[in-house]
C-alpha cells in the first residue's frame, strides 16, 4: 500500500500519514491536484488530504478537488497536531532573518509571529518541508523556514525559534481519500456536496431537512461552483450512522447533491 502527501518528506501530511496508517511506504506529491490526480488514475491506494485547520479553517482547494474528481471517496479521518517552527540555517539568529518561506496555510498559522518581525518579506512556497530544504540548500543566513521542527533535523537546519503558531491548540484534519469501492472506516461520518436553488429560503430549508432527521452538522463549508459565477457548492458533514442513510439523504435533497464519502 502506498499513501500519497502533498509536499516533501518530513511535511506534517506525512506525519500524519504514518500516525493513521502506520509504518507504511509513502510518496509525496508538489501539489494538492497532482495527489488527487494520482488517486483518480490508481496510481497510489490511498492519499491524505488537509480539509481544515483549527486556526486557518477549511481548506478550500481541497473541496473543490473532490467535487471535480467523482471517482474519488473519502474513506477515513485523522486529526493530527501541528507545531511550527522558524527553521535556519545553521548559526542563523532570529535578529538576522529578513526572508520567511512556508505553504500559505502555515504561514496563516503564525500571523502574530511574523507580524513581530519587522522589515521581513513573507513568501508562500508549495510545502513545509520544501521550504525547509531550500533554505539549508541556498545556505543564507537571511532566510528561514516554517516547518516541522523534525525537518530541521532531516535536512541539516536550526530551529530558531519553536511553537510560534498563534494558538499552542493547532490542529490539522486529514481526509484519507482513495478510488470508488476502497474499504472504509466505519466512523459513521458522510460528506455531502449539494447545490441549492438560487432563492429565499433554499439553504434554512437543507439545514431544516438535517435538523429534522436530528442529523448533527459537523461542518459546512462554501465554495464557488464552476461556470456559474456566484453560485455556490456547499460541503456539509454529518454524523450518519450507515452508509445506506447517507445515500437516501442525498436522494432526498435532490439531482443537485452528491455523496462525496462515507467512513
Amino acid at each position: 500500500m502506498i499513501v500519497g502527501f502533498q509536499g516533501e518528506p518530513g511535511a506534517f501530511s506525512e506525519e500524519a500519514a504514518g500516525a493513521l496508517f502506520g509504518a507504511v511506504q509513502t510518496r509525496g506529491y508538489p501539489t494538492f491536484d497532482a495527489l488527487v490526480e494520482a488517486v483518480d488514475r490508481g496510481d497510489i491506494s490511498l492519499g491524505l488530504l488537509p480539509c481544515e485547520n483549527s486556526i486557518h479553517g477549511a481548506v478550500a482547494r481541497s473541496y473543490d478537488l473532490l467535487y471535480g474528481h467523482p471517482r474519488v471517496r473519502i474513506v477515513d479521518e485523522t486529526v493530527h497536531r501541528i507545531e511550527q517552527a522558524l527553521i535556519g540555517v545553521p548559526g542563523a539568529r532570529l535578529e538576522d532573518i529578513r526572508r520567511v518561506e512556508s505553504h500559505p496555510v502555515a504561514l496563516e498559522q503564525c500571523r502574530r509571529f511574523l507580524a513581530g518581525m519587522s522589515g521581513v518579506e513573507i513568501a508562500p512556497v508549495a510545502d513545509t518541508a520544501g521550504a525547509v530544504r531550500a533554505i539549508v540548500e541556498r545556505g543564507d543566513p537571511g532566510c528561514a523556514a516554517i516547518g516541522p521542527a523534525a525537518c530541521a533535523r532531516r535536512y541539516g537546519g536550526t530551529v530558531v525559534a519553536d511553537a510560534i503558531q498563534d494558538e499552542a491548540e493547532n490542529f490539522t484534519r486529514f481526509f484519507a481519500i482513495a478510488r470508488d469501492g476502497a474499504p472504509r472506516r466505519r466512523l459513521g461520518r458522510a460528506v455531502l456536496a449539494f447545490v441549492l436553488a438560487h432563492e429565499p429560503g433554499s439553504l434554512y430549508r437543507a439545514l431544516g431537512f438535517f435538523a429534522e432527521r436530528n442529523l448533527n452538522l459537523r461542518s459546512l463549508v462554501a465554495r464557488p461552483l464552476p461556470g456559474r459565477p456566484f453560485e455556490y457548492v456547499f460541503y456539509a458533514e454529518l454524523e450518519c450512522p450507515e452508509p445506506a442513510d447517507a445515500e437516501r439523504i442525498a436522494q432526498a435533497i435532490g439531482a443537485a447533491a452528491r455523496l462525496l464519502g462515507w467512513y
